[in-house]
């Protein structure tokens, strides 16, 4: 009797999991953080890395600004337009016509640096201005020839600068971004007057002008240029290339870039890419030349609007989810992303992410979050790869906008992504 009882009791559980099968994964999920009230206009979509299924999302598919999360984009537009090894090139140049007068004309590079030979530059391995005055130096002594005029060239482009009227002027007065112009030394930013191999946290509002009296310092340390002004005028269509220097490799610049969230490099990237691309360098030009590029990889554009390369504009419109599907891409080892992947600040460890997710509760995802950070006047943003508790990988972006965002707004944003890391593969809505 006991053993038939046992049998039948057998029997009716395995109908009833039969027809109730356990799940793989208990639910979990983000209820209690949505709850916050600094999580706001939030835009969110969260993958498994593997699959490619979307475990969470709210309003993913309407286009929002991204903050700094522009930049996972741009590095792709300029690595599949560059390609990972281009270098910009920077030259002097002069008219056979009149080898007295010479141009400096810029390419892009805001890497381009005033500090002398033994001093390390803004930008690590950086070209200086020394290099190229010392060709010059060298050309003339051999040439026989007098520099009676110097002028500047920055014609590129398209202008001499260009500033977006949405960008903050705290810009110029904190130093994270000067207006663009295809001449820059050291990305326009200001050094010390009493001590000229000190930064400041400054930029100029006039790049190019700054460039012209830089290139005559540098030329009167050789002995050259003494008493003259550096003019702005576009080189003659004769003029050939008397001394050039070189940019970094691509894949450093975007690496650089996406670790410190640099603006001027994205800028001078994305404008670099519209002229490769056969563009004409404006700002006008990078919604076409980014729907161009990503849509060649498959990726759905028709919602975007760049309106610059940095995401600094609070126009710009992109949805999460052609950030997560762009990830996917990097996660699968298309095209020459590596140095996008590896260029994303790590939580606790590098970057803008050094100081993130690596205190108190969340000091276990110290390591564990390889994204790009974004901020503005009017949100924060998040996006890139995340191991989870559960040791699931995870794809993420996140945007939590407000109308005057503060610090509140990033915590609860980042408790947001910190519960994705709890529930892992038993995330869901």
């Amino acid at each position: 009797m006991q053993t038939r009882s046992k049998s039948l009791l057998l029997a009716v559980a395995l109908a009833i999991t039969a027809l109730f099968p356990t799940p793989a994964h208990a639910s979990c999920t983000v209820d209690k953080q949505l709850t916050s009230k600094n999580i706001k206009q939030l835009h969110v979509e969260v993958l498994d890395a593997t699959s490619g299924q979307t475990l969470f999302s709210k309003d993913e598919q309407q286009p929002a600004r991204t903050a700094s999360v522009m930049k996972v984009l741009t590095a792709a537009v300029a690595l599949d337009v560059l390609g990972p090894d281009y270098r910009i090139t920077t030259s002097v140049m002069v008219s056979p016509s009149e080898p007295g007068k010479i141009y400096l004309v810029g390419a892009g590079d805001v890497t381009l640096s005033r500090m002398p030979g033994n001093i390390t530059s803004y930008y690590a391995k950086a070209p200086k201005l020394d290099s190229l005055t010392k060709q010059i130096a060298s050309w003339a002594k051999a040439s026989s020839i007098s520099i009676s005029a110097v002028s500047v060239d920055s014609s590129l482009f398209g202008g001499e600068k260009e500033w977006h009227p949405t960008w903050s002027r705290l810009g110029l007065s904190s130093g994270y971004m000067a207006p663009v112009s295809a001449l820059q030394i050291d990305a326009a930013r200001l050094t010390s007057t009493r001590n000229p191999n000190t930064w400041l946290a400054q930029r100029t509002s006039t790049p190019v002008k700054q460039a012209g009296d830089l290139f005559v310092a540098s030329l009167n340390k050789m002995g050259i240029a003494t008493g003259l002004k550096a003019t702005a005028a576009k080189a003659p269509t004769d003029s050939v290339v008397i001394a050039s220097v070189q940019s970094r490799p691509v894949s450093e610049l975007v690496a650089n870039m996406l670790r410190v969230s640099d603006n001027s490099i994205a800028e001078a990237l994305g404008r670099v890419a519209s002229i490769k691309s056969g563009l004409d360098g404006s700002m006008a030009s990078l919604t076409p030349l980014y729907k161009k590029v990503l849509k060649a990889r498959g990726l759905d554009v028709s919602k975007i609007s760049v309106i610059d390369a940095s995401g600094l504009s609070r126009l710009n419109q992109v949805p999460a989810a052609l950030i997560n599907d762009l990830l996917l891409l990097v996660n699968q080892g298309v095209g020459d992303y590596e140095s996008l992947e590896a260029g994303l600040p790590i939580s606790g460890e590098s970057g803008s992410l050094k100081s993130r997710f690596a205190t108190g509760s969340k000091v276990e995802t110290r390591g564990k979050v390889i994204a790009k950070t974004g901020y503005i006047l009017t949100g924060y943003s998040l996006a890139g790869f995340l191991t989870a508790k559960d040791g699931t990988e995870l794809i993420f972006t996140v945007y939590n906008l407000a109308e005057r965002a503060n610090a509140n707004h990033r915590l609860a944003m980042d408790n947001l992504v910190y519960r994705f890391y709890q529930c892992g593969a038993s995330l869901s809505s």
